[in-house]
Order: C-alpha cells, then sequence, then structure tokens
C-alpha cells in the first residue's frame, strides 16, 4: 500500500496522484479504511425528460437494466429528480412548454451515474455528495485548507460523529467519474480517516429459502438448549437488541411489549426507534414500521416483510412466539423501504445510532464494502454500550458461495451461517474464513416460527382480517433467521454479565458451539469455513458466561 499524502504544505485544488493501478485493479473505486481497494464499474445511464416526466435508461448488464425502476425510485428519493406533476394521486394533464423546457433544464444540470460493485455486482448510483471523515487527532488548520480546496461546500456534519462531513459539489466542477476519482484521492491525504463518494446502493436482505413441509413449532430453541439457558436467565430489560432492517412491526401482541420507548431522552420525537432510509428532517424518520408494500404482499421483494419475523426469533414475548431473549428489550432500526437503494451514510449512521442506545446489533443483510459502513462498525466496537462496545452479528449471506457477505466479513462484526434442523449446513449458506458460528435456520424439513407483520393482507402469512394465523409465518429462514437467534443468545450473555467485551461474546460463543458435520471439516484450531467453530449451544453459552471472570491486569 502507498504512503498517504500529507495537505500541510499545499493550496489551491487537491491534487493527489492516485496510487498505480495493479494489474487486478481498475483506477475507478475507492479505498477502504483497512487500505482494501474496491474496484467499480461504471453502467451507462441517461436520464431523458419524455412528455413532462423523468425517464432514466439504464443498460450494461441484464441486472442493470432489471433495476432502472428502483434507480428512478432512489433518484426521486435522494437525488431531487423531477416527477411528472401529481394531485391526490392523479397524474396531472400534459405540462406546458415553458414546464417541459424547466424539466429538460433541470435534467441537463444534474450528473447521476450508475456504478456496479466488481465483487459482489450490486449496484450504486451518486450525483454530487462526498462523505469525509478525518482522524481525531488531525489538526483544525490542516482540516480547514483540506475543506476549502476541494472546492466542495459542507452541506452536513454528522451529529454522531463530529470529525465526519457530507461534502457537496453544487457547482458541478466534479461531475460522475471525477467525482470517484476526487474520493479516492482525498483518502491518501494524512489527516483523512476515510474519504468516499455518498453512494445510494443495493443492499440485499438475507431472502430466506423456501421448506417443503411444516415445521413442528419452534424445533429451533429445543436444538440450540434454550431451556437450560432459560434456567440461568432469560434476559434482562436493562440489556437491548436492535434489528436494523426493512421495519419492525412495534404493534405486533408478541413484541410491542419488549419495544424499547424513548430511547432518545435527548430527542423527543424518538418514541420507539428510528427509520434511517429516511432524512432525520422528514416527519416519518422517527416511524420505524414497515411502510411500503406492493402486491404480492408475500414476496419480500417490493415488501417490508423481513425486519418483524427477525425481532420474534431474537426478542418475541409469547405465548405462541418465543424468543432466545424473551425479556430483553427491542429497538427497532429501519434502514430499508423494501427492496428500494438505501444511502450508505444513512446505513452507516443507523449504525452508530443503534449502538448508541443497545447491546447487540441484528443485521441479517448485505451489501457491497463500504468506508462509512467500515468506520460505523469500528464506531459501535469504540464507543457503543458506553464504551464497553456494542455486539455487531451479521448474516453470512445466502448465495451458497465460498464467500461470506458484507459486513458479515468485517472483523468487528460476528459472522452467521445457517444449520437444519438434521445439524447439516443448510446449502444455501455462504463459507468463508470469518465464520464464527452456525444457528439453527430453515434449509432441512423444518423452518422457523416467528412473528409476521400483523397488517391484516400484508407479510409473509398475509391471513385475513381477524385471523391470528397472520400474525406469525412458519417458513421463515436463511441466514436471516439464524443471525437474530445469535443476537439474541448474546443479549442473554450481557445479561448476566454486562461487563464483557465484544470480543469475549465471540469466544464464549465459538468456545461453547458443537462440532457438526465430519470431522474433516474442521482445521487444527477447531475452526471451519463452513461450521465456523460450530453450531451454537445456548445452554453452554450461557453457563460458561456465568463462570466467566474478567482477567486481571497484567
Amino acid at each position: 500500500m502507498s504512503p498517504k499524502s500529507s495537505a500541510h504544505a499545499r493550496s489551491g485544488a487537491v491534487a493527489i496522484d492516485l496510487p498505480a493501478a495493479s494489474a487486478t485493479r481498475t483506477d475507478l473505486g475507492m479505498r477502504m479504511g483497512s487500505g482494501e481497494w474496491v474496484d467499480l464499474e461504471p453502467l451507462p445511464l441517461t436520464l431523458e425528460a419524455v412528455a413532462g416526466e423523468t425517464v432514466a435508461r439504464l443498460s450494461g448488464t441484464p441486472v442493470a437494466a432489471m433495476a432502472t425502476a428502483r434507480v428512478m425510485r432512489a433518484a426521486q428519493a435522494f437525488f431531487e429528480l423531477p416527477e411528472r406533476s401529481r394531485v391526490g394521486g392523479e397524474v396531472l394533464a400534459a405540462p406546458s412548454a415553458a414546464a417541459r423546457r424547466a424539466h429538460d433544464q433541470s435534467l441537463q444540470r444534474k450528473t447521476i451515474t450508475a456504478w456496479l460493485d466488481r465483487d459482489t455486482r450490486l449496484m450504486r448510483i451518486l450525483y454530487k455528495e462526498i462523505v469525509l471523515r478525518f482522524h481525531e487527532d488531525a489538526p483544525q488548520k490542516a482540516r480547514t485548507a483540506i475543506l476549502r480546496d476541494t472546492g466542495l461546500k459542507v452541506c452536513a456534519r454528522n451529529p454522531l460523529v463530529p470529525d465526519q462531513y457530507i461534502l457537496s459539489d453544487d457547482e458541478h466542477h466534479h461531475p460522475g467519474e471525477a467525482l470517484v476519482k476526487l474520493a479516492a484521492r482525498l483518502a491518501t491525504l494524512d489527516e483523512v480517516a476515510f474519504a468516499a463518494p455518498n453512494f445510494v446502493s443495493q443492499f440485499r436482505r438475507s431472502l430466506p429459502a423456501a421448506v417443503t413441509t411444516p415445521p413442528a413449532k419452534q424445533w429451533h430453541l429445543r436444538t440450540i438448549g434454550a431451556s437450560k439457558a432459560w434456567k440461568l436467565t432469560r434476559g434482562k430489560r436493562a440489556v437491548v437488541i436492535a434489528v436494523l432492517d426493512d421495519g419492525v412491526d412495534v404493534e405486533h401482541p408478541e413484541l410491542r411489549g419488549n419495544v424499547l420507548r424513548s430511547p432518545d431522552p435527548d430527542e423527543a420525537r424518538d418514541l420507539c426507534g428510528r427509520d434511517f432510509f429516511l432524512p432525520d428532517d422528514d416527519a416519518d424518520h422517527f416511524n420505524p414500521r414497515p411502510k411500503r408494500f406492493r402486491a404480492p404482499f408475500d414476496q419480500m421483494g417490493g415488501n417490508d416483510v423481513h425486519g418483524t419475523p427477525c425481532a420474534g426469533v431474537a426478542v418475541g414475548r409469547g405465548p405462541r412466539v418465543y424468543g432466545i431473549a424473551p425479556n430483553c428489550r427491542l429497538l427497532p432500526v429501519k434502514i430499508f423501504h423494501a427492496d428500494d437503494f438505501a444511502a450508505e451514510s444513512q446505513v452507516a449512521d443507523a449504525i452508530r445510532y443503534a449502538a448508541t442506545f443497545a447491546d447487540v446489533l441484528s443485521c441479517s443483510w448485505g451489501g457491497a464494502k463500504s468506508p462509512d459502513i467500515e468506520f460505523a462498525l469500528q464506531d459501535a466496537r469504540r464507543f457503543g454500550r458506553k464504551g464497553k462496545g456494542a455486539v455487531v452479528v451479521c448474516a453470512a449471506g445466502n448465495d451458497g458461495a465460498n464467500e461470506v457477505d458484507y459486513p458479515a466479513s468485517d472483523p468487528n462484526a460476528i459472522a452467521i451461517g445457517a444449520s437444519t434442523d438434521k445439524d447439516e449446513l443448510a446449502g444455501y449458506s455462504n463459507r468463508g474464513p470469518q465464520i464464527s458460528v452456525v444457528a439453527p435456520s430453515n434449509g432441512g424439513t423444518r423452518g422457523i416460527f416467528t412473528t409476521d407483520v400483523s397488517i391484516p393482507g400484508r407479510g409473509f402469512n398475509p391471513g385475513t382480517a381477524g385471523d391470528a394465523k397472520g400474525l406469525y409465518c412458519d417458513d421463515f429462514g436463511g441466514t436471516s433467521s439464524a443471525t437474530p437467534l445469535v443476537a439474541g443468545l448474546c443479549g442473554l450473555l450481557l445479561s448476566l454479565k454486562p461487563q464483557l467485551a465484544p470480543e469475549d461474546v465471540r469466544k464464549l460463543l465459538t468456545g461453547t458451539a458443537k462440532k457438526i458435520g465430519p470431522a474433516s471439516a474442521y482445521k487444527a484450531n477447531g475452526h471451519s469455513n463452513r461450521y465456523g467453530f460450530g453450531r451454537i449451544d445456548a445452554g453452554k453459552a450461557v453457563a460458561a458466561a456465568k463462570a466467566w471472570k474478567a482477567k486481571k491486569p497484567g
């Protein structure tokens, strides 16, 4: 890795040379805080005004062409892309010539670019912003010079991380690729912790694979020894588990009693969590409930139906659905509106927010690598739980691939794979050296029985009005379900020993896990790229936590 450059003796525009491109690296990309380079491939994107309506034309790959509608929604939501005027849901009559000219001029002023992450093949779109974070010890004089020399406007300072800014190219000096390259140059400065384009990106909620037969209810709790664990603790109210997803049904009868009320005492509008898909000046920012629904309503595509089942696996109160930690509390943190693209900077801030008010973060989703999310995970480790560090649990992904999804692959996350009711590896579960443990999910003959969206006609099991069956689904699964199961177990461990650091929690999970699968799958250190250190054993993990004693200094 090339040494970073300094801005101390510079004046005028930022002009730091990019490191020389390697044979496997392009000059279009961004640098993670770890030094890893993330390659980006430009996708052809054009915006046209057709009969007074904005039309996006996206090409380059079949996946890109299929995502055009989502790109349109993202551009309208985040980039002030003009829509055709509507009143009461009705499209107005054809616009006047003057209105069409104004629309055309508005589009001409916007340079919205589309990108494909080379590793994950997930899409990102960019308008005019960069996220920049200084090192804590960067001198103020150098900071001022760097911000000035970019030629960009400081449009926001992060309220959770004062060293971090959003810079905007309002004058369009760096359109498209130039803005990506500017961020890469800024990232080479000694004073800069990271700089990255403020992408609005495609994320994948970990889609549960289908099962073929109805499950016996909550078999997964018996498999991991929940009854033994509950003899020591069912969780404490002081321990909070955050579910970062597409929203949680906070009125669900088996969740509402565990929802953390007024998590931020300094913000009166924060009643039960937030929606970070929306900016904080949007009235609905303080509503973390499911909001986006599109027929067919029992499918994940187009619907906010994923977070509520995850919450039930972690902290369901019963009497029909019990989470592994039924006495811990729940912090809903909404980061997605169904499968629409989400702003990476807002996902990162959601992690920081959750780490401020929760002890454990459950993340059943994956995306492309992002420096802002990377640093948010570091922030959670450093500042979460009042300095002890929040525990971040992430889904490994459901592609059956030999690569763990991001952010599960980050060293500050605990990566979770999935096993079946036969104590075998689920065929869809991603594999890799970052896997810590696996946890029961579907993929065998039974799925997971958990809470479902209680809105009539919505959810994996839509039911009908007044039909209690619509409150539950019995075929949830994927690493989506394995992850909140482990997050809930982490809540039990912290209920017994709140002084545990995240690495202590990881060691308790891995040190008590049951070896499943062939012995040949495990290396001498006890780890397997398929199973991690084995399938979680809640009874043994909780017993080990009770016996745990902090090491004496020195």
